[in-house]
């Protein structure tokens, strides 16, 4: 990916920041905001400029706040527990939310207004763990006695944070934009080590003592929790934004240039990859979703979406006619929820051979499902069928 496009994709961080008039040019041009988005037990949590709106099959729940407030800007997916949603803003602030009717429970200040909150926060027991584009990273016990909460500590790093931090056995592993992951000591915030790991920007996924990570320097890399070992599992054509996606033995992944790559996790070995899967100049930014254990759904900037198996067959192709930087989520029932960028709160859900399912706005509150569309055939499969091809 050329440094231009990396540039103007930390524009759009900037712009969203910002809650300014500024428009995207080329591959980003959108509305005014990028929206974070969680599911939890079938319910879309929404986080997207003025409001957090809980919707379930095409219907709002609740919003907050009830009317907009131009002093409020949500950005960062929002945290989700068995009895709060929490979500940050660009102005610094936490909002935890009561999850049945989405009243306000309490709040807290988190440094310096200035800053935002760019990463989703994450809840562990009682504890919420939110990250600051300032570098600062704050532990709160959650209590909604009424009062501002204060933080139990917090630390700050060498740079800004805009990447989700994982928690494993009594550690925070934070990601700063000086490409560097930062182990913290939960309980008391001590910074225990740091390391380079390149540039991440997307949030790492934890498995089995594990985490995998992208970096815009065009690799996929493992990291042992048990001993901060890193070993690369895949060198990739072009940068790597979006987050890989684990399944089975096989590490699926996306990059900049459209092409995406079947890795054999244990080997390293390419057991397939694509040719170019997107048009213009668009990559992957939003992460790969597991369907089930055999096929994964891939949604390019301009908003095309893909079904493929774990083979690199391709399976369906739709396009939406709009960007999406959003990871997408999956139903109980199967059915892909993205997110496309929007000025009313779009969400949008298709069933797993891409037809419509239900769409929400929040212009009208809720909207039916459009006349179902019949997929667009799959396309072309251009996987490679062995590793020295996939080189």
């Amino acid at each position: 990916m050329k440094q231009n496009k990396l540039f103007a994709l930390a524009l759009v961080f900037l712009c969203v920041m910002a809650v300014s008039a500024c428009t995207r040019s080329n591959a980003l041009t959108g509305g005014s905001s990028w929206p974070g988005m969680t599911v939890d037990d079938d319910v879309v949590y929404i986080s997207n400029g003025s409001f957090v709106e809980a919707v379930k099959n095409g219907q709002k729940l609740w919003n907050y706040p009830e009317s907009a407030n131009n002093r409020l800007s949500f950005f960062a997916a929002p945290a989700v527990n068995d009895a709060y949603v929490i979500a940050g803003t660009y102005s610094n602030q936490l909002h935890i939310l009561n999850k049945d009717d989405g009243t306000l429970a309490a709040s807290a200040e988190v440094g310096n207004n200035k800053n935002k909150i760019i990463s989703s926060p994450i809840i562990v027991g009682d504890k919420v763990y939110a990250l600051s584009s300032g570098g600062t990273v704050s532990c709160y016990t959650i209590n909604v006695s009424g009062e501002a909460l204060t933080p139990d500590w917090q630390t700050t790093l060498s740079s800004e944070i805009w990447v989700t931090p994982d928690y494993n056995d009594g550690t925070l592993y934070v990601v700063s934009m000086d490409k560097k992951m930062n182990l913290l000591d939960a309980a008391t915030g001590e910074l225990k080590q740091s390391f380079e790991i390149g540039a991440v920007m997307s949030h790492p996924v934890l498995s089995d003592g594990k985490l995998y990570f992208s970096t815009l320097s065009k690799e996929v890399n493992e990291m042992d929790l048990a001993t901060n070992e890193i070993r690369t599992i895949l060198k990739a054509d072009d940068e790597i934004w979006a987050a890989p996606l684990l399944m089975g033995d096989k590490l699926i992944a996306a990059d900049m240039n459209g092409a995406v790559y079947g890795v054999d996790i244990a080997t390293g070995e390419v057991k397939w990859k694509t040719e170019k899967l997107t048009a213009n100049k668009n990559g992957f930014i939003a992460a790969l979703a597991a369907l089930d254990d055999k096929t994964f759904v891939l949604i390019d900037e301009d908003g095309s979406v893909m079904t493929y198996d774990i083979e690199g067959k391709s399976i369906g192709q739709r396009s939406m006619g709009q960007s999406v930087y959003t990871n997408p989520e999956i139903l109980s029932n199967g059915s892909i929820v993205i997110v496309p960028v929007s000025d009313d709160g779009q969400i949008k859900v298709y069933t797993q051979d891409l037809k419509e399912d239900w769409m929400y706005t929040r212009s009208t509150g809720n909207a039916p499902a459009a006349a179902e569309k019949t997929a667009e055939p799959a396309a072309e499969n251009t996987a490679e069928p062995t590793a020295a091809e996939a080189k």
